[in-house]
């Protein structure tokens, strides 16, 4: 089968823009099409799969970008930790191999959508891992007024709250004290950031449920922080309402056979070490 296939790099990776030229001129060689971004000025196109070469980071802007596509995604690490990216640069072609053999074998996670307005304006965006609401103004406190499925949940006083996807809960949720989530369930996490009372714990949501909340700075004239998977942050009004639930389509991440999830766990979190 001849594939068409896209490779997003962080030029501010070394070696990663040469990664893509060898990766893409491997994938000509198969007959494959290939076009190749580097992920500052990457823009959404239709494509049989896509290549992220980077660390996390990179990994969560492709995503963004591809998901509303149904594109399936790989992450190919240069990064740190990643956790997204799984697969290391010495396993990019056994990779690419199997694909060509075997086909595309496809892992469905949950995406999450996040609606509010600013200036007047109403603003949608997906996040990959999660979507955090603070004080723009250093570490302020603020309100929360929580209602899940349009009920009233419970008010929150703390420094933040995120709401993390399973893919996010390894990241900033964790951090913060929230649950390690299996992947692939269509749940999404909300943890408090530092709650003034101790009983308020992180929940776990259904796919089911819909969140909406009001966010108030203690500072009346300050203003609220939204920042979608820590790359994309708005500065909106005090006072301002967010509206979450599960986004409609799901990321389509290309597995890779030879790395279960908690063996990337137990490396990533240096269990048993």
């Amino acid at each position: 089968m001849k594939y068409s296939a896209g490779i997003i790099y962080n030029k501010t990776k070394p070696n990663a823009k040469r990664l893509a030229q060898d990766i893409a001129a491997w994938l000509k060689n198969n007959k494959c099409r290939v076009f190749v971004c580097d992920s500052h000025s990457v823009k959404a196109k239709k494509t049989d799969f896509v290549l992220s070469i980077g660390g996390d980071g990179t990994m969560l802007k492709t995503v963004r970008t591809f998901s509303p596509l149904s594109v399936p995604v790989k992450g190919i690490n240069l990064g740190s930790l990643g956790f997204l990216t799984d697969t290391d640069t010495d396993e990019a072609y056994a990779l690419l191999k199997d694909i060509f053999k075997y086909g595309i074998k496809i892992e469905k996670r949950v995406l999450l959508s996040v609606e509010f307005e600013q200036n007047g304006k109403r603003i949608k965006r997906i996040a990959t891992n999660d979507c955090v609401v603070r004080s723009a103004s250093g570490s302020k406190l603020i309100n929360v007024a929580v209602n899940i499925d349009k009920k009233s949940t419970t008010n929150y006083q703390c420094d933040g709250i995120i709401f993390a996807t399973p893919t996010g809960s390894t990241a900033y949720s964790l951090a913060a004290s929230g649950p390690i989530v299996i992947p692939n369930l269509p749940v999404f996490i909300l943890t408090p950031i530092c709650p003034h009372t101790l009983t308020q714990r992180p929940m776990i949501l259904s796919d089911k449920n819909e969140v909406d909340l009001q966010a108030n700075n203690k500072n009346k004239s300050g203003k609220i922080l939204i920042s979608i998977d820590g790359q994309e942050n708005f500065s909106v009004a005090n006072g301002s309402k967010v509206k979450l639930s599960l986004y409609r389509k799901q990321l389509k991440l290309i597995k890779n056979c030879s790395k279960p999830y908690f063996e990337t766990l137990k490396k990533k979190l240096h269990w048993g070490v």
